[in-house]
């Protein structure tokens, strides 16, 4: 800045004190520098006061009467509908049961003022896009399932029978999809348990597969329905799947002591050659439970079990049906050898 000679110049400042005189010199570069200081504040004041006055005025919420109350209420309603919801997401995700009369009702945000409605839009947007990638995961699962049921020659649909469940219409989209995800994937798994994925025997050695063999008794080429799983007469024998034993008792047509049970839609196991039976026709049997004991009876030639899976009356391999490999690696270690004829058996031809 150049000061002008009028404007700028040396001045000086006498202090009496009462006793002494003082001098007090104002050089050019210091009356220059307060100046501009002083035009810098006094511009700030103007702009601050020029905002000010130019702002728009907040909208101010007018509550008459029992209206806060009202507001109150609403914004407990919304807040409450998210805890419900988050609720039920994480009871989704982790497989427990979901009561759909528990579907939160969608309230409005349009009568809060945006002070209380700005924060519960966030947190339901958030728990919206949680909800969304939830059902992805779902479905995702859904459809693995599906696909693993396609290769045991089931139809998801023989399965999860019904169909999704429909939320009321309360519940919003996001929130409906959601619960028809979930709901397609617990109907799927319910009906699981109708698919014999256990052990028939907890330890046994494999001795005979499914499909075309040496008959044992007359050396030529023959289907074998099931598989057979030798072991000391008197083993348990297992259920594989929850169903009711639709006949238990002697069968003439090489089976021996057999038990069929119905797990329906249209699945079926039989337990042949057995020593013992410890179910009745009628009975309902769950996954796990012991129906009969090891035995030779029928055509057989050692103690040993004829097993069997059936769908729609067509009998199917039931190792791929069973969750555990041991049946599997017990297979892959004979290297193509032949079957150990010790134990083998089972009807004459396939029976129905």
């Amino acid at each position: 800045m150049t000061a002008t000679p009028g404007l700028f110049r040396s001045r000086d400042l006498f202090v009496h004190d009462g006793t002494k005189l003082r001098r007090i010199r104002l050089s050019l570069p210091v009356q220059a520098f307060l100046f501009a200081l002083t035009v810098l504040l006094v511009g700030w004041s103007v702009f601050a006061a020029a905002r000010i006055m130019t702002a728009p005025a907040r909208p101010t919420v007018v509550v008459q009467g029992g209206g806060l109350k009202q507001l109150a209420a609403a914004a407990e309603l919304r807040a409450r509908a998210i805890e419900q919801r988050q609720e039920l997401l994480a009871q989704m995700i982790a497989g427990g049961n979901v009561d759909p009369s528990a579907l939160p009702e969608t309230t409005t945000l349009a009568a809060l003022p945006s002070e209380i409605a700005g924060p519960l839009a966030r947190a339901e947007d958030k728990l919206a896009a949680e909800e969304s990638a939830a059902a992805a995961t779902l479905d995702e699962r859904y459809r693995v399932a599906t696909r693993e049921l396609k290769k045991l020659g089931l139809s998801p649909n023989r399965l999860a029978v019904g169909g999704p469940f429909e939320p009321a219409a309360k519940a919003d989209p996001t929130f409906k999809a959601l619960f028809n995800s979930w709901k397609k994937l617990d109907q799927l798994q319910d009906s699981a348990i109708a698919v014999p994925a256990d052990k028939p025997v907890r330890t046994a050695a494999f001795t005979s597969s499914f499909g075309v063999r040496s008959d044992p008794f007359r050396g030529s080429a023959a289907m074998h329905a099931g598989i057979d799983l030798a072991g000391p007469a008197g083993t348990p024998i297992y259920a594989t799947a929850e169903g009711v034993v639709s006949s238990a008792g002697w069968h003439n047509g090489g089976y021996g002591n057999l038990i069929k049970l119905d797990h329906g839609r249209g699945i079926e196991t039989r337990y042949a050659h057995l020593s013992s039976i410890a179910v009745r026709p009628g009975q309902r049997i769950k996954r796990g439970d012991v129906i009969g004991r090891m035995g030779s009876t029928g055509r057989s030639t050692g103690s040993h079990l004829h097993y069997e899976v059936r769908i729609d009356g067509r009998a199917v391999n039931p190792i791929p049906f069973m969750k555990s490999t041991d049946y599997l690696v017990a297979i892959r270690s004979r290297n193509g050898a032949a079957m150990d004829q010790v134990a083998l058996g089972g009807p004459t031809k396939a029976q129905r």
